[in-house]
């Protein structure tokens, strides 16, 4: 299978760069659209089925649990397979998995078993991918396109996230669950065949050799190419801080906005898709910004803005401005997601990109591997503290306490004169 893709990719694909980040960005799109309704309806399904909220908070658990433990391993895959045919087979394997998931639901039925099965396999699939075209991108573009095709990338992110679902909830009532998952598994096996067309050795710098080693001296040794890169330690440190950070404050906006303030969970559904909006503009807005150094400055911009929103999202509670009125609200959490979604646009995206450029070839599979585990791993400590700072203390204090510690890394950061010259 390997020797097959290799034969269909090999070098009678000289793609332009506009070539490649068109084909990229198509099959990314038709992945993740694909993706983005399926989960929608496995989780009315499931919902609706079972009437467990446990049921549903187990599938999320069972997909990530093995992002967690397998993005270590899954860097070091990227780091010494050949990255195109790692990036064809997985998206083949996933949508292989899901038509055979497709014809055994048409057999037996569709079960909770079933739908456990195939998020644990999709998931440990995806990180392989996920983790692997990541590290491929600044070979698939010249670096003065690695702006556009990072920045259009997150735009497909931010899009899919507020159609994908609507169209989900559109036509789920008019279709059988099995149905959205042999659409969902012919969109993998479309974006694997796009995936053929992709020149992934158009930017391909000079990498250093080295010995086929086992998989527990890998990561050792990519973990002392990152003590000793201070700058992607930087980063790396940095992001997943702010992750913590962002999934403590996360945990507020429901208490505060539905339990607090009152406001129906379709209001904060609207409110919700308003930071996917964000993004998306926010993306678009960031890909006119020309290629070359001095982004530093919106990357603080971005930093003071959000310490700023996020603090403002707990002053309602305080009713110092009277009871305002629902619809007041409404306009004021919209514009306030929808500021954040966007600042965070210009905080992830050019930290991204210098993390790519900053980090050799050989090492980029496992430095994105670690920054998936940790920032994973981070996750749920930061929401459990926000679980208990909403349930014991004060919710404006938890989005205080966030704020006041974004503005303290903004703070750090712009000391930093490595960090500076950088970007």
């Amino acid at each position: 299978m390997n020797t097959f893709v290799e034969s269909m990719t090999k070098s009678r694909y000289r793609n332009s760069a506009n070539t490649n980040m068109f084909v990229f960005l198509l099959g990314k799109l038709v992945s993740l659209f694909g993706t983005r309704i399926m989960n929608f309806a496995i989780g009315l399904y499931v919902l609706r089925t079972t009437g467990s909220g446990m049921g549903f908070a187990l599938t999320m658990i069972v997909g990530t649990i093995p992002a967690i433990i397998i993005s270590p391993f899954a860097g070091v895959v990227a780091d010494r397979v050949n990255r195109r045919v790692v990036v064809v087979l997985t998206d083949l394997l996933c949508g292989t998995v899901l038509v055979g998931m497709y014809l055994v639901a048409l057999g037996r039925g569709f079960s909770m078993n079933l739908i456990l099965v195939q998020v644990f396999l999709l998931s440990i699939l995806n990180t392989f991918f996920n983790t692997t075209m990541e590290a491929s991108v600044p070979n698939i573009v010249d670096p003065s396109r690695l702006t556009k095709i990072n920045s259009y990338s997150s735009s497909i992110n931010s899009l899919s996230a507020i159609v994908g679902p609507a169209i989900g909830g559109l036509v789920y009532g008019m279709f059988q669950i099995e149905l959205f998952i042999l659409v969902a598994g012919l969109c993998f096996i479309l974006s694997a065949v796009s995936e053929l067309f992709i020149n992934f050795n158009f930017n391909q710098t000079p990498v250093a050799k080295r010995s086929k080693e086992n998989i527990i001296s890998d990561m050792k040794s990519a973990l002392h190419y990152v003590r000793g890169k201070r700058i992607v330690l930087t980063i790396l440190l940095f992001a997943v801080f702010i992750n913590f950070v962002f999934s403590t404050y996360i945990v507020s906006l429901p208490y505060i906005i539905n339990i607090e303030l009152g406001l129906s969970s379709d209001q904060y559904g609207f409110i919700q898709s308003a930071s996917a909006l964000g993004s998306l503009v926010f993306s678009l807005l960031y890909a006119l910004i020309p290629e070359n150094k001095g982004k530093f400055k919106y990357l603080m911009a971005a930093l003071v803005a959000m310490s700023a929103l996020m603090i403002l999202t707990g002053v309602p509670t305080l009713g110092t401005f009277g009871t305002p009125s629902p619809m007041t609200l409404l306009v004021y959490f919209t514009a306030n997601n929808f500021a954040l979604g966007g600042a965070l646009m210009f905080l992830n995206l050019p930290s991204f990109i210098l993390l790519q450029k900053e980090t050799a070839d050989e090492y980029r599979g496992r430095v994105n591997g670690f920054l998936w585990t940790m920032s994973l791993s981070i996750q749920p400590l930061g929401m459990a503290l926000g679980g208990f700072f909403v349930d014991h203390i004060s919710s404006f204090l938890l989005v205080l306490g966030c704020g006041t510690l974004l503005l303290t890394i903004s703070l750090l950061m712009a000391k930093d004169q490595q960090l500076r010259e950088a970007f």
